[in-house]
């Protein structure tokens, strides 16, 4: 792991446990996690479909497809929803709402802060296969110019 991803890893996961402790209630327990990160070894723009390269920083059998996020900037904007939707279902609550939005900011800032600008985004549709499945999961392919990152939010009851 380069020190890129070493200082990337630990602040996505220092800024995913305060969101997790304010977005988790009682009835369920958010996730936020880096799950993979892997250099982009052939340059890019890469000759590989986001979904190969979803396949290349994950198992390749868990990676069912990938739905192009466009414009790549817009995904914070998509992963704040799905936090949203992950806090209980209950993107109202103001506090939450605010949890959210500053939390997948700072996710947002730290990535791109080590990694580089996000070229490429997806929302990754995983196979669980017959592991424990998760309550609702989403998972993000991130492309920089240097690495491909898979970002999962879950909710667990």
């Amino acid at each position: 792991m380069t020190h890129a991803g070493n200082t990337v890893r630990s602040e996505i996961a220092a800024i995913a446990a305060r969101m997790e402790e304010e977005l988790s209630g009682p009835d369920c327990a958010v996730g936020i996690t880096l799950t993979a990160l892997t250099p982009l070894t052939e340059g890019f723009p890469p000759r590989s479909s986001l979904t190969q390269l979803a396949r290349t920083a994950a198992h390749p059998e868990d990676v069912t497809t990938v739905h192009p996020i466009k414009p790549p900037s817009h995904w914070p904007h998509v992963l704040r929803q799905a936090v949203e939707r992950a806090a209980h279902g209950d993107a109202t609550d103001g506090g939450l709402t605010r949890t959210a939005s500053e939390g997948t900011a700072a996710l947002a800032s730290a990535l791109e802060r080590h990694l580089g600008v996000v070229r490429m985004a997806g929302d990754a549709v995983l196979d669980e296969g017959g592991g424990c499945p998760t309550a609702w999961r989403k998972d993000f392919v991130l492309v920089t110019a240097t690495h491909v990152a898979l970002l999962g939010v879950t909710v667990d009851d």
